[in-house]
């Protein structure tokens, strides 16, 4: 089911692109196998063509559908390869299913370990922004307790006196909970770097470096 959603989002991209996705220009002098193969070489659906039909249909020229679908065929073989299916789970993208059965297994693995990397440096990175926002806060909230501090000791009146303590004390429940939260990023991120190391060494150099 979720191989048919991404065809179905990606047929939906190519159809939303700016503009008819063949001027008719450019439908009188298409070399449809070459279309096919650009089409096949960067992934996209087999829908495609149905727009691309459509839009010379509409400027009453012809689509040669046989050309089209033997140049896909061809572009497909160079997008079809374990690597570029590795970058493309690396980099968070999704997997329409267009590669032909042949190919697809091995393209479905590498992608399956892409998206294990993607994931592990992703959770990696998401705890190392946690710390700095952490740290950034707690920074600030030394900054207010030690102002407060030194207002507290040149208070004059009770009210005075009264309302840093007050301060104080709030200030320090929330460094407590921003210590709570920095520590638990500490945590995810020494996780994180384990889990990276552990696919990193399952990996190796199957993909080229990463």
């Amino acid at each position: 089911m979720r191989g048919w959603i991404a065809i179905a989002a990606l047929a939906m991209a190519a159809a939303c692109e700016t503009g008819p996705p063949m001027t008719p220009a450019q439908c009188q002098v298409a070399d449809w196998a070459q279309v096919g193969f650009q089409d096949g070489a960067q992934g996209r659906p087999a829908e495609r063509f149905v727009a691309l039909e459509q839009a010379c249909a509409a400027a009453g020229l012809p689509a040669n559908g046989a050309a089209y679908r033997a140049g896909r065929r061809d572009g497909l073989l160079d997008y079809c390869q374990p690597e570029r299916a590795f970058r493309l789970g690396l980099s968070g993208g999704g997997y329409g299913g267009v590669c032909p059965p042949e190919l697809d297994y091995h393209f479905r693995a590498a992608f399956s370990d892409g998206a294990r990397a993607h994931d592990v440096t992703s959770a990696l990175r998401s705890a190392e922004g946690a710390i700095d926002v952490a740290r950034s806060q707690r920074d600030d909230i030394e900054r207010k307790i030690d102002a407060n501090e030194l207002g507290l000791q040149r208070s004059e009146t009770d009210v005075e006196r009264e309302r840093h303590r007050g301060e104080l004390d709030r200030l320090g429940a929330e460094r407590a909970r921003i210590d709570d939260r920095l520590r638990e990023a500490e945590r995810d991120a020494r996780d994180g770097a384990r889990d990276l190391r552990r696919v990193r060494s399952e990996l190796g150099f199957r993909y080229g470096d990463w």
